[in-house]
């Protein structure tokens, strides 16, 4: 008598599987349409957890690339946007007190 192969349990793994990467991806993809959350202020320390590069803003946690960890320095004056449930960095700018130059005044 030959045995018969439970072939439908894999089929369920796979769809499972299937749907969680799906999941997933549309979650990173909504994470990254706007509203954004904003922040300006000091940055209060940076830190690595898992071979991925953090600032703290105090309430927050952003994930930013290796560059901009390593350039940004701690208690720098800093204006973050970034995403709202991964909390990833879009755009960083120095916060400067100093008046901008405006033209030839």
């Amino acid at each position: 008598m030959i045995p018969k192969l439970n072939i439908s349990g894999s089929k369920f793994e796979f769809t499972r599987i299937w749907y969680q990467k799906l999941v997933s991806w549309y979650r990173d993809q909504v994470d990254l349409l706007p509203p954004y959350c904003n922040y300006q202020g000091v940055l209060l320390g940076k830190l690595v957890e898992n071979d991925r590069h953090y600032i703290d803003l105090g309430f927050d946690r952003v994930e930013v690339d290796m560059v901009t960890f390593s350039i940004l320095e701690n208690g720098e004056s800093i204006k973050v946007r970034y995403t709202r449930m991964l909390k990833r960095a879009i755009n960083i700018d120095r916060d400067s007190d100093e008046l901008s130059f405006q033209g030839n005044e």
